[in-house]
């Protein structure tokens, strides 16, 4: 069996979980959700989504790991074999589901049997009669003991037709242009980069009416405090570059560096 997951904790999880199996497994590092994908199976599509986000984002230590494995996990993808079985793993957010789709594009051309494990709908099955109620954002929320639950239980098949419809909107999504995509309403859809401006502007009065008005606020807790409490998935480095953004755009004022986020405070306008 060959598993194909997204995002490297949800992968590293995934491989711990399965290590006393036989199984490969395909661990993608890309976020899906942000940053150019047009044609990102090919060279230059990967080279235009890797330049984007070291221009983009400050810290960027992981960049080169994270290309090198983006491209190997496309080189095992292309050498899966008629015949062989794979599982894909999601969850119910833009990366995951995009993730799915186009790899069921490339996957369009070889006769293998497909079976999908939700785990945003796995683990409400897995909690149901449970006293606790959990709910997740992400593959990488779940633990060793539920991935292994999941898979044995928990899975469906992708049928002709549900494969056709991957395809297809796998295909769409590599001919976009967007740099920003949200999951609403079981739907992949575009949206313009300032979409998280409106929220980080909303939190930053938030801490300045608790702290005082006129205040530079520690840009880390920033970013740390937008990440606990927003709906969607963002990464630090996201909301890091959303912040600067607005700076050029003169909405907050920031005293310090802004070679990195923790060098620097910010207050708004």
């Amino acid at each position: 069996m060959v598993h194909l997951i997204f995002g490297n904790t949800a992968a590293a999880c995934l491989k711990h979980a399965f290590r006393k199996r036989n199984h490969q497994i395909i661990g993608s590092p890309i976020d899906f959700s942000v940053g150019p994908i047009r044609d990102i199976h090919q060279p230059d599509g990967i080279e235009e989504h890797f330049v984007w986000k070291a221009s983009s984002f400050r810290e960027v230590g992981n960049y080169h790991a994270n290309r090198s494995a983006y491209q190997e996990a496309l080189k095992q993808l292309s050498e899966i074999k008629d015949g062989d079985k794979l599982t894909i793993w999601t969850c119910e957010n833009a990366s995951e589901q995009i993730g799915l789709r186009i790899s069921c594009y490339l996957l369009k051309n070889k006769n293998v049997e497909l079976t999908l494990v939700n785990t945003a709908q796995a683990m409400q099955e897995y909690m149901k009669g449970k006293d606790i109620d959990i709910s997740i954002r992400m593959t990488g929320d779940c633990n060793g003991k539920q991935l292994l639950h999941f898979y044995d239980h928990l899975y469906v098949s992708i049928t002709k037709e549900m494969r056709q419809t991957f395809e297809q909107e796998g295909k769409e999504l590599l001919q976009r242009g967007s740099l920003v995509r949200s999951w609403k309403q079981r739907k992949i859809i575009d949206e313009l980069e300032t979409r998280d401006d409106a929220y980080i502007i909303k939190y930053v009065k938030k801490l300045e009416r608790e702290r005082g008005e006129g205040l530079f606020i520690n840009t880390a807790q920033v970013v740390g405090g937008v990440l606990g409490e927003v709906e969607h998935i963002l990464s630090d480095a996201w909301i890091e570059y959303r912040i600067r953004s607005l700076i050029q755009a003169g909405k907050f004022k920031y005293d310090g560096s802004l070679q990195a986020m923790r060098m620097y405070r910010i207050k708004t306008v």
